[in-house]
């Protein structure tokens, strides 16, 4: 009999997400390293958030000249789940009673009236979202020159995926005495996958004993790996994982194609103060998913019943058998101001101007505003508590608490203020957690 028990699923999800490899420098879904809480801004003392602004490397290194190197960036992961209770556990159900073929008329009446509406519903708000990303270590790497600005350059890799439902009818169909039922319900993965190379420039336009005007550019090579997969319900053999169905099938359907994707930013710096301005995907490059158009000839067990029930959602227009992901040029607004002397404090604030599409269709648009308290110490040198939400999508809030320790070391936490029951107990709608080690030389 099949389990899709919670660990074997997003087991499954999570290392097909990591496999794919989504995210560049700074991920649509989430933050990374001390942006988690202190969201999209530049901060002199953070290695990781000078590539949020293209401007901002130039401001960090100031009037040094040489090297700076990174050497371990942040590694981190995190979910987002729809509104639906128990999700996991109604579909782990399902796919046992579809497997039994001696039902009493009873039971399969009762299994109909149960499972319809609970498709239904999962269809509109049953959704698993997982994301995994590692910086390559030794990076970011910078280089300034006094003469002509500074040069900066980043590779990343990382991998996301959602998960949701397409629903259909119930059939109850007859064996002499007995019953059991069928129905064209399956699951509807996305995942994208990204390698990213970086090569940015920044320079100091202009300044004046306190005020300087900074400005920079990054071309990124991206590289995509887009997939759609449809898993049926009623396909799944005796003892089959879905986890394991999952990463089968995206092995058929993966299609990789590589752009080139411009960013720009300038930042304006005094001494307790910054504004930023910057402009992600400005050309707005195009990727292509694999497609998922399909005679089904030359497949059998469940990579025939997965194709016809893909080739039915594709005929009643509930899915496109061919899709292209525009990466939309997106504007960000952040400012910075600090105060005090000894223990210093800092107060930050981001905010998207327009919402941006991800590569698996999802619309985030951050607004962020967070605190730090700097102690000039070893132990812990740095405290930071931030709150954001997502303007656009899922509109969800999010508490995010952040430390920095033994000088070197940022953990960073985020998590929803919605709940949702998982495994009995109740748990945040979404959370995401990033880890890096800040030592540079």
């Amino acid at each position: 009999m099949n389990h899709i028990y919670p660990n074997k699923l997003v087991a499954g999800m999570l290392g097909l997400a990591l496999v794919s490899a989504n995210v560049s420098a700074q991920s649509v879904f989430q933050s990374t390293g001390s942006g988690v809480t202190r969201g999209a801004v530049s901060n002199s003392s953070d290695l990781n958030s000078l590539l949020r602004n293209p401007a901002a490397p130039s401001y960090r290194l100031g009037s040094e000249e040489g090297f700076s190197v990174n050497i371990l960036p942040p590694i981190g992961g995190g979910y987002e789940v729809g509104e639906i209770d128990s999700l996991i556990d109604e579909l782990d159900e399902l796919i046992d009673i579809l497997e039994q073929d001696d039902l009493s008329a009873e039971e399969a009446l009762d299994a109909k009236d149960r499972f319809e509406p609970f498709l239904a519903n999962a269809e509109q708000d049953g959704r698993i979202k997982l994301a995994g990303q590692a910086g390559i270590p030794l990076l970011p790497f910078f280089y300034r020159s006094t003469s002509w600005g500074t040069i900066t350059f980043n590779a990343s890799v990382s991998g996301s995926m959602r998960t949701t439902v397409l629903a259909d009818d119930i059939e109850i169909i007859a064996f002499n005495d007995t019953f059991k039922i069928n129905t064209a319900s399956a699951v509807y993965v996305k995942s994208a996958g990204l390698v990213t190379l970086s090569v940015g420039y920044s320079h100091l336009l202009w300044e004046t004993e306190n005020l300087g005007l900074h400005a920079g550019i990054n071309a990124n090579v991206n590289q995509y790996e887009l997939a759609k997969n449809i898993i049926s319900l009623a396909g799944l053999e005796d003892g089959e994982d879905i986890g394991d169905a999952i990463q089968d099938d995206y092995e058929n359907n993966a299609l990789s194609n590589t752009n080139i994707a411009i960013d720009v930013g300038l930042l304006f710096v005094s001494n307790n103060a910054n504004v930023g301005l910057s402009i992600s995907d400005i050309n707005e490059p195009e990727y292509d998913y694999g497609s998922l158009a399909s005679t089904c000839s030359n497949l059998s067990g469940i990579s025939l019943d997965n194709c016809f029930v893909a080739q039915d959602a594709i005929a009643r227009g509930r899915i496109a058998a061919n899709e292209t992901f525009i990466a939309n040029a997106q504007a960000t607004l952040e400012a910075s101001a600090w105060m005090g002397e000894g223990t210093r404090f800092g107060f930050h604030s981001s905010i998207d101007l327009n919402e941006k599409n991800d590569p698996i269709g999802d619309l985030y648009q951050w607004a962020s505003v967070s605190a730090t308290a700097d102690f000039n110490n070893w132990l812990i040198p740095e405290f930071r508590l931030g709150y954001s939400k997502n303007l656009a999508g899922t509109e969800l809030s999010y508490y995010s608490v952040g430390v920095t320790f033994l000088k070197h070391a940022d953990l960073d936490v985020r998590w929803s203020d919605e709940s949702v029951e998982i495994d009995d107990s109740n748990a945040p709608r979404s959370a995401f957690f990033s880890f890096s080690i800040q030592t540079k030389f």
